[in-house]
């Protein structure tokens, strides 16, 4: 037998062999990560009884770090003051007219609300809303937003749910597709019957289900898939890909 003509063949058998192997590991990593076919991944949730349009699911995610926040104080104690001195009011009707007075103040009141973004206004009757919520590189941080209030053009009440951002993780980790976090929720399910998906989103969420013996100021948001369905339920799906 030629040992040299069959060695030669073994190598370039393997050889072909990793290549195959490469190549299916990719293939099954962005279809584990991708899932860029949401129409097929929304019919097999049908199945189950979970309802979603595909157009909903978002086909992009990153890296992530964690954030860690002041999450003591959470309060307007400084907006509150200028307005107790100050007299504050939109010169006119349009959103713009409160947003600009609203923002005049957030950058008065200094870096905390620095990651404060416009949200919406809200008007009944004479009364107007003006929200801000809290974003950091894009992603939202759940539950931390800042209210102003006006009443026939004057502010008056600021009310702040706030979460300071004091610093980030340096190095981001891996995390989870939406389409993945989907496959989650079905298969944690804790309500009976059909849902019916009405947003997934990343978001920031400071989880306020642990409680420690000891107050303390600094805490850590995790970044997490906010899914929203059946009129408002919400479920939190930890967002970061564990090996």
């Amino acid at each position: 037998m030629n040992w040299s003509r069959a060695k030669t063949i073994m190598i370039v058998a393997l050889i072909c062999t990793n290549i195959f192997l490469i190549y299916t590991y990719i293939d099954f990593r962005t279809e584990e990560e991708g899932f860029q076919d949401t129409k097929t991944l929304a019919e097999f949730l049908s199945q189950k009884s979970i309802y979603v349009d595909p157009a909903i699911i978002p086909l992009v995610h990153s890296d992530m770090p964690v954030i860690y926040v002041y999450n003591q104080d959470g309060g307007c104690d400084t907006m509150n003051k200028m307005l107790a001195e100050s007299v504050f009011r939109a010169e006119g009707e349009r959103d713009n007219d409160y947003k600009s007075v609203a923002e005049s103040m957030l950058g008065e009141a200094g870096p905390k609300y620095s990651t404060a973004e416009f949200l919406e206004i809200l008007r009944e009757e004479e009364l107007v809303k003006a929200v801000y919520k809290n974003v950091v590189n894009g992603i939202r941080v759940e539950k931390s937003n800042v209210v102003f209030y006006f009443n026939q053009g004057f502010l008056e009440n600021v009310v702040c749910n706030w979460l300071e951002v004091i610093n980030y993780h340096q190095n981001p980790q891996r995390t989870i597709s939406a389409s993945q976090a989907l496959l989650l929720f079905m298969a944690q399910r804790a309500v009976p019957g059909e849902i019916d998906i009405e947003s997934i989103e990343m978001v920031y969420w400071l989880d306020e289900s642990i409680h420690v013996e000891a107050p303390v100021s600094e805490d850590t948001a995790l970044p997490v898939w906010k899914i929203t369905y059946n009129e408002g339920m919400v479920e939190y799906i930890d967002a970061y890909e564990h090996n």
